[in-house]
Protein backbone atom coordinates (compact mmCIF):
# COMPACT_ATOMS: atom_id res chain seq x y z
CA UNK A 1 0.00 0.00 0.00
CA UNK A 2 0.95 3.36 -0.88
CA UNK A 3 -0.17 6.64 -0.15
CA UNK A 4 0.46 9.55 -2.15
CA UNK A 5 -0.11 12.80 -1.05
CA UNK A 6 -0.97 16.31 -3.54
CA UNK A 7 -1.27 20.04 -2.27
CA UNK A 8 0.42 23.03 -3.14
CA UNK A 9 0.57 24.26 -6.63
CA UNK A 10 -0.13 20.54 -7.52
CA UNK A 11 -3.40 21.06 -7.51
CA UNK A 12 -3.69 24.90 -8.36
CA UNK A 13 -6.03 24.17 -11.71
CA UNK A 14 -6.51 21.34 -13.99
CA UNK A 15 -3.51 21.55 -16.15
CA UNK A 16 -1.54 20.64 -12.84
CA UNK A 17 -4.27 18.26 -11.94
CA UNK A 18 -3.62 16.60 -15.21
CA UNK A 19 -0.06 16.17 -14.27
CA UNK A 20 -0.99 14.98 -10.66
CA UNK A 21 -3.25 12.11 -12.23
CA UNK A 22 -0.02 11.09 -14.31
CA UNK A 23 1.78 10.71 -11.92
CA UNK A 24 -0.77 8.16 -10.16
CA UNK A 25 -2.07 6.31 -13.02
CA UNK A 26 2.36 5.31 -13.19
CA UNK A 27 2.14 4.50 -9.67
CA UNK A 28 -1.11 1.65 -10.90
CA UNK A 29 0.81 0.32 -13.30
CA UNK A 30 2.99 -0.84 -11.09
CA UNK A 31 0.59 -2.80 -9.59
CA UNK A 32 0.46 -0.76 -6.07
CA UNK A 33 -2.68 -0.32 -4.13
CA UNK A 34 -3.44 3.50 -3.30
CA UNK A 35 -4.55 6.30 -0.98
CA UNK A 36 -4.58 9.70 -1.88
CA UNK A 37 -4.76 12.68 -0.20
CA UNK A 38 -5.42 16.07 -1.38
CA UNK A 39 -5.12 19.81 -0.35
CA UNK A 40 -7.72 21.80 -1.34
CA UNK A 41 -7.13 23.97 -4.71
CA UNK A 42 -3.90 26.58 -4.14
CA UNK A 43 -5.24 29.53 -2.24
CA UNK A 44 -8.86 28.03 -1.65
CA UNK A 45 -8.98 27.89 2.32
CA UNK A 46 -7.38 31.55 2.33
CA UNK A 47 -10.51 32.82 0.42
CA UNK A 48 -12.95 30.38 2.98
CA UNK A 49 -11.32 32.24 6.00
CA UNK A 50 -11.79 35.22 3.74
CA UNK A 51 -15.43 34.57 2.66
CA UNK A 52 -16.54 33.49 6.97
CA UNK A 53 -15.22 36.93 8.50
CA UNK A 54 -17.10 38.88 5.60
CA UNK A 55 -19.90 37.53 6.45
CA UNK A 56 -19.71 38.14 9.81
CA UNK A 57 -19.36 41.50 9.37
CA UNK A 58 -22.34 41.65 7.33
CA UNK A 59 -19.96 42.54 4.66
CA UNK A 60 -21.88 41.92 1.47
CA UNK A 61 -18.43 41.40 -0.57
CA UNK A 62 -18.57 37.99 0.71
CA UNK A 63 -20.83 37.12 -2.31
CA UNK A 64 -18.17 37.72 -4.74
CA UNK A 65 -15.87 35.26 -2.89
CA UNK A 66 -18.37 32.84 -3.43
CA UNK A 67 -18.25 33.47 -7.11
CA UNK A 68 -14.91 33.18 -7.26
CA UNK A 69 -14.73 29.98 -5.39
CA UNK A 70 -17.61 28.51 -7.99
CA UNK A 71 -15.78 29.60 -10.67
CA UNK A 72 -12.26 27.85 -9.83
CA UNK A 73 -14.23 24.45 -9.15
CA UNK A 74 -16.77 24.52 -12.21
CA UNK A 75 -13.55 25.46 -14.73
CA UNK A 76 -11.61 22.79 -12.96
CA UNK A 77 -14.36 20.01 -13.73
CA UNK A 78 -14.95 21.99 -17.32
CA UNK A 79 -11.45 20.90 -17.77
CA UNK A 80 -11.23 17.48 -16.33
CA UNK A 81 -14.30 15.60 -16.46
CA UNK A 82 -15.69 14.63 -20.33
CA UNK A 83 -18.90 15.81 -21.81
CA UNK A 84 -20.97 12.83 -20.59
CA UNK A 85 -20.29 12.78 -17.63
CA UNK A 86 -19.92 16.58 -16.49
CA UNK A 87 -23.66 17.74 -15.85
CA UNK A 88 -23.60 14.52 -12.81
CA UNK A 89 -20.68 15.68 -11.19
CA UNK A 90 -22.03 19.91 -11.55
CA UNK A 91 -24.97 18.39 -9.89
CA UNK A 92 -23.22 16.85 -6.77
CA UNK A 93 -20.65 19.60 -6.29
CA UNK A 94 -23.72 22.19 -6.22
CA UNK A 95 -24.89 20.37 -3.33
CA UNK A 96 -21.93 20.95 -2.03
CA UNK A 97 -22.00 24.60 -2.55
CA UNK A 98 -25.14 24.57 -1.25
CA UNK A 99 -24.02 23.40 2.17
CA UNK A 100 -21.46 26.19 2.00
CA UNK A 101 -23.92 29.09 1.90
CA UNK A 102 -25.57 27.58 4.11
CA UNK A 103 -22.47 27.61 6.79
CA UNK A 104 -21.85 31.16 5.75
CA UNK A 105 -25.47 32.47 5.95
CA UNK A 106 -25.57 31.09 9.33
CA UNK A 107 -22.64 33.16 10.26
CA UNK A 108 -23.94 36.01 8.72
CA UNK A 109 -27.62 36.19 10.77
CA UNK A 110 -25.55 35.39 13.81
CA UNK A 111 -23.08 37.67 13.45
CA UNK A 112 -21.23 35.20 15.40
CA UNK A 113 -18.17 33.19 13.76
CA UNK A 114 -16.69 30.16 16.19
CA UNK A 115 -13.95 27.84 16.04
CA UNK A 116 -16.36 25.02 14.79
CA UNK A 117 -18.07 27.06 12.51
CA UNK A 118 -14.65 27.77 11.09
CA UNK A 119 -13.49 24.61 10.81
CA UNK A 120 -16.72 23.53 9.35
CA UNK A 121 -16.37 26.12 6.70
CA UNK A 122 -12.88 25.29 5.80
CA UNK A 123 -13.80 22.22 5.37
CA UNK A 124 -15.26 22.72 2.19
CA UNK A 125 -11.88 23.58 0.67
CA UNK A 126 -10.70 19.55 0.79
CA UNK A 127 -14.07 18.14 0.12
CA UNK A 128 -14.61 20.20 -2.99
CA UNK A 129 -11.20 19.24 -4.37
CA UNK A 130 -10.89 15.33 -3.40
CA UNK A 131 -14.31 15.00 -5.06
CA UNK A 132 -13.27 16.87 -8.13
CA UNK A 133 -10.16 15.23 -8.57
CA UNK A 134 -11.67 11.96 -7.84
CA UNK A 135 -14.13 12.30 -10.74
CA UNK A 136 -10.79 13.48 -13.23
CA UNK A 137 -9.40 10.29 -12.47
CA UNK A 138 -13.05 8.45 -13.29
CA UNK A 139 -12.75 10.36 -16.16
CA UNK A 140 -9.48 8.40 -17.51
CA UNK A 141 -11.31 5.32 -17.41
CA UNK A 142 -9.93 4.08 -13.78
CA UNK A 143 -12.24 3.10 -11.06
CA UNK A 144 -11.54 5.59 -7.82
CA UNK A 145 -13.44 5.29 -4.90
CA UNK A 146 -14.11 8.86 -2.66
CA UNK A 147 -13.74 8.53 0.92
CA UNK A 148 -15.12 10.99 3.19
CA UNK A 149 -12.17 12.08 5.76
CA UNK A 150 -14.52 13.14 8.48
CA UNK A 151 -15.88 9.05 8.62
CA UNK A 152 -12.50 7.63 9.31
CA UNK A 153 -10.32 10.52 10.98
CA UNK A 154 -11.63 11.14 14.59
CA UNK A 155 -10.75 13.77 17.13
CA UNK A 156 -11.50 15.65 20.07
CA UNK A 157 -13.44 18.92 19.85
CA UNK A 158 -10.09 21.39 19.98
CA UNK A 159 -11.61 22.68 16.92
CA UNK A 160 -9.21 24.70 14.61
CA UNK A 161 -6.26 21.99 15.72
CA UNK A 162 -8.09 19.11 16.78
CA UNK A 163 -6.39 16.27 18.20
CA UNK A 164 -6.42 12.90 16.68
CA UNK A 165 -8.01 9.30 18.37
CA UNK A 166 -5.36 7.48 17.37
CA UNK A 167 -6.97 4.14 18.36
CA UNK A 168 -10.60 4.74 16.93
CA UNK A 169 -9.43 6.27 13.52
CA UNK A 170 -6.42 3.79 12.91
CA UNK A 171 -9.46 0.82 13.14
CA UNK A 172 -11.76 3.10 10.94
CA UNK A 173 -9.03 3.30 8.08
CA UNK A 174 -8.03 -0.02 8.60
CA UNK A 175 -11.61 -1.22 7.80
CA UNK A 176 -12.68 1.51 5.08
CA UNK A 177 -9.98 0.71 3.08
CA UNK A 178 -9.34 -2.63 3.06
CA UNK A 179 -8.92 -4.34 -0.17
CA UNK A 180 -9.19 -1.52 -2.40
CA UNK A 181 -7.23 -0.34 -4.95
CA UNK A 182 -7.51 3.15 -5.06
CA UNK A 183 -8.98 5.77 -3.04
CA UNK A 184 -8.98 9.77 -2.41
CA UNK A 185 -9.75 11.59 0.53
CA UNK A 186 -9.33 15.17 1.59
CA UNK A 187 -6.71 15.82 3.69
CA UNK A 188 -6.58 18.55 6.73
CA UNK A 189 -10.38 17.38 7.74
CA UNK A 190 -12.04 15.15 10.39
CA UNK A 191 -14.95 15.16 12.83
CA UNK A 192 -15.92 14.75 16.63
CA UNK A 193 -17.63 11.20 18.03
CA UNK A 194 -20.85 13.89 17.42
CA UNK A 195 -19.89 14.12 13.64
CA UNK A 196 -18.86 17.93 14.00
CA UNK A 197 -16.11 18.60 11.23
CA UNK A 198 -12.83 19.86 12.73
CA UNK A 199 -9.58 20.64 11.48
CA UNK A 200 -6.00 19.59 11.88
CA UNK A 201 -4.29 22.97 11.51
CA UNK A 202 -3.10 24.67 8.56
CA UNK A 203 -1.15 22.49 6.19
CA UNK A 204 -2.57 19.34 7.71
CA UNK A 205 -3.19 17.30 4.78
CA UNK A 206 0.93 15.75 5.27
CA UNK A 207 -0.31 14.81 8.94
CA UNK A 208 -3.66 13.08 7.10
CA UNK A 209 -1.27 11.19 4.60
CA UNK A 210 0.96 10.38 7.82
CA UNK A 211 -1.50 8.67 9.43
CA UNK A 212 -3.14 7.03 7.04
CA UNK A 213 0.07 5.72 6.16
CA UNK A 214 0.52 4.61 9.74
CA UNK A 215 -2.86 3.09 10.10
CA UNK A 216 -2.28 0.68 7.01
CA UNK A 217 0.98 0.02 7.37
CA UNK A 218 1.78 1.60 3.93
CA UNK A 219 4.82 0.69 2.79
CA UNK A 220 5.82 3.94 1.87
CA UNK A 221 4.83 7.84 2.10
CA UNK A 222 5.19 10.09 -0.65
CA UNK A 223 4.34 14.01 -0.10
CA UNK A 224 4.23 15.51 -3.46
CA UNK A 225 4.43 19.52 -3.76
CA UNK A 226 5.99 21.83 -6.11
CA UNK A 227 10.07 21.55 -5.03
CA UNK A 228 12.48 18.91 -5.73
CA UNK A 229 12.52 17.74 -2.22
CA UNK A 230 13.57 19.43 1.63
CA UNK A 231 16.74 21.91 0.67
CA UNK A 232 19.33 23.28 2.63
CA UNK A 233 17.91 26.43 2.17
CA UNK A 234 14.38 28.07 0.91
CA UNK A 235 14.73 27.70 -3.31
CA UNK A 236 12.28 30.73 -3.77
CA UNK A 237 14.98 32.66 -1.44
CA UNK A 238 18.34 31.35 -2.09
CA UNK A 239 18.94 30.03 -5.96
CA UNK A 240 22.07 28.12 -4.77
CA UNK A 241 19.57 25.74 -2.48
CA UNK A 242 20.85 22.18 -2.71
CA UNK A 243 18.52 19.19 -2.57
CA UNK A 244 19.23 17.08 1.08
CA UNK A 245 18.67 13.30 -0.82
CA UNK A 246 18.17 11.70 2.47
CA UNK A 247 17.77 12.45 5.82
CA UNK A 248 16.89 11.07 9.22
CA UNK A 249 13.27 11.62 10.72
CA UNK A 250 14.62 13.23 13.98
CA UNK A 251 16.40 16.14 11.50
CA UNK A 252 13.16 16.40 9.27
CA UNK A 253 11.55 16.74 12.11
CA UNK A 254 13.60 19.64 13.72
CA UNK A 255 13.78 21.16 10.30
CA UNK A 256 9.74 21.62 9.96
CA UNK A 257 9.29 22.27 13.63
CA UNK A 258 11.90 25.68 12.78
CA UNK A 259 9.89 26.73 9.62
CA UNK A 260 10.38 24.64 7.03
CA UNK A 261 7.45 24.49 4.87
CA UNK A 262 7.56 21.35 2.69
CA UNK A 263 6.49 19.27 5.33
CA UNK A 264 4.00 19.77 8.27
CA UNK A 265 5.59 19.35 12.03
CA UNK A 266 3.17 16.80 12.91
CA UNK A 267 3.69 14.69 9.63
CA UNK A 268 6.89 12.45 10.60
CA UNK A 269 5.69 10.86 14.26
CA UNK A 270 3.17 8.67 13.16
CA UNK A 271 5.37 7.02 10.76
CA UNK A 272 8.47 6.65 12.80
CA UNK A 273 5.91 4.50 15.03
CA UNK A 274 5.78 2.79 12.21
CA UNK A 275 9.03 2.99 10.42
CA UNK A 276 7.43 3.87 7.20
CA UNK A 277 9.55 5.69 4.69
CA UNK A 278 8.49 9.28 3.52
CA UNK A 279 9.41 10.93 0.99
CA UNK A 280 8.91 14.44 -0.57
CA UNK A 281 9.03 14.80 -3.94
CA UNK A 282 7.99 17.44 -7.11
CA UNK A 283 5.13 16.88 -8.98
CA UNK A 284 6.55 19.02 -11.78
CA UNK A 285 9.67 16.84 -11.97
CA UNK A 286 7.97 13.11 -11.07
CA UNK A 287 11.51 11.50 -12.26
CA UNK A 288 13.82 13.62 -9.57
CA UNK A 289 15.45 12.17 -7.03
CA UNK A 290 13.34 13.72 -4.60
CA UNK A 291 14.18 13.24 -0.30
CA UNK A 292 13.89 10.62 1.55
CA UNK A 293 13.16 10.56 5.04
CA UNK A 294 13.97 7.43 7.06
CA UNK A 295 15.84 5.77 9.83
CA UNK A 296 18.51 5.30 7.36
CA UNK A 297 22.12 7.66 7.72
CA UNK A 298 21.41 11.01 6.72
CA UNK A 299 23.87 12.16 4.09
CA UNK A 300 23.92 15.54 2.47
Amino acid sequence: MKIMKFGGTSVAHASNINKVIDIILESLKRGENIVIVVSALSGITDNLIMLANLALKKDLKYKTIFQNIYGRHNQAIKELINSKNKEKVLKKINKKYSELEKSVKNIFSAQELSLASLDLVMSFGEQLSSFIIGEGIKSRGISCEFVDSREVIKTDDNFGSANVDLEKSYRLMSDCFKGKTLSIMGGFIASTKNGETTTLSRGGSDYTASLVGAALNASVIEIWTDVDGIMTEDPRKMKNALLIPEISYEKAEEMAYNGAKVIHPKTIRPAVLKNIPIYVKNTFNPKGQGTRISNGIETQ
